[in-house]
């Protein structure tokens, strides 16, 4: 019987263990996560609460420890597997495995290494992105490829439609080739090019109108509900903006960026970008608008900044 330890977050991490549970011939011997408030705002299933009294020591470590290393080395596991675990796994933790550590990675690696590589794919234009299983080893995201599938990112998909479905479909490759990456029978093979690495997205998501609508619109898709959505202002008023549609047309010539250049239906802004224009199709503002301070704010020539 293998033997393997499981450090994973998220849906994937819960669908992954409940498919292994179901396998007569493995045994996961540790379970390590590291969740987050927010993990069920976005309708995760808690890997805490479905496997902490299920008989698997069930762990969540703020970091890895000495002490959860040792534990590890006890356990003498076959295989160690990582998925979405939010942590980087040193050396002397993965070389405890005694065949291999396989981890999954939402891209075509070598590109889009690193943390949120599916929200980089759309704020970069992208029309495919992929999943990848490899082996784990000091880098972040370089070790030798075991199996890779290239996916169509779906028209207007936001950040969190492809991440989820990222989950969905990383936890089906995994089932499709768990028992061959298990029984070794799948041939690893080296990363080939130098590929790109892209960190974490931080600070406040504001918006430049000065960049081309198609850009913007990108932005817009990655932080669209449940995440926090861009932000811009209309003299004292925030408006935070979850979806929009990118406009080329000679009705609406370049103008200056931010400038609101029609309104349709009393509600949605055409607003000039540096390339082309965004009709903004669902927002908020805050405070709020009076149906006379409309009249006010939303007139053709005010500039959102």
């Amino acid at each position: 019987m293998k033997k393997i330890v499981v450090f994973g977050c998220q849906q994937i991490a819960v669908d992954f263990i409940r498919y292994v549970e179901a396998q007569s011939d493995v045994l996961i011997a540790l379970i390590v996560t590291y969740e987050l408030p927010l993990d069920k705002t976005y309708g995760y299933e808690s890997v805490i609460e479905n496997f902490s009294n299920s008989g698997i020591e069930t762990l969540s470590p703020s970091r890895v420890t000495k002490s959860l290393i040792d534990k590890v080395r006890n356990i003498n596991p076959d295989y160690i597997f990582s998925t979405y675990y939010r942590q980087i796994l040193p050396k002397s933790l993965l070389s405890l495995a005694k065949f291999s550590s396989i981890n999954i990675h939402p891209s075509l690696l070598p590109y889009y290494r690193g943390p949120v590589p599916t929200a980089w794919t759309i704020e970069n234009g992208e029309k495919y992105f992929g999943i990848t299983i490899h082996l784990m080893d000091e880098g972040i995201d370089t070790g030798d490829i075991l199996v890779q599938k290239k996916y169509s990112i779906l028209e207007n998909e936001t950040g969190f439609e492809l991440y989820t479905r990222g989950m969905k479909l990383g936890y089906e490759l995994l089932v499709e080739n768990f028992n061959k990456i298990i029984n070794e029978e799948i041939e690893a093979k080296p990363q080939v090019g130098i590929g790109s690495y892209f960190g974490k997205k931080n600070g406040k998501h504001t918006i430049s109108w000065q960049q081309d609508a198609e850009r913007i619109n990108n932005k817009i898709r990655i932080h669209a509900k449940p995440y926090n959505p861009v932000e811009t202002t209309l003299f004292n008023r925030y408006i935070f903006i979850n979806k929009a549609q990118v406009i080329y047309s000679d009705k609406y010539p370049a103008q200056g960026c931010g400038k609101i250049v029609d309104v349709i239906d009393e509600y949605k802004l055409v607003i000039s970008c540096g390339i082309g224009c965004l009709i903004l199709e669902e927002y908020s503002i805050f405070p709020k608008l009076s149906k006379e301070e409309k009249k006010i704010y939303f007139k053709i020539g005010n500039k959102l900044n």
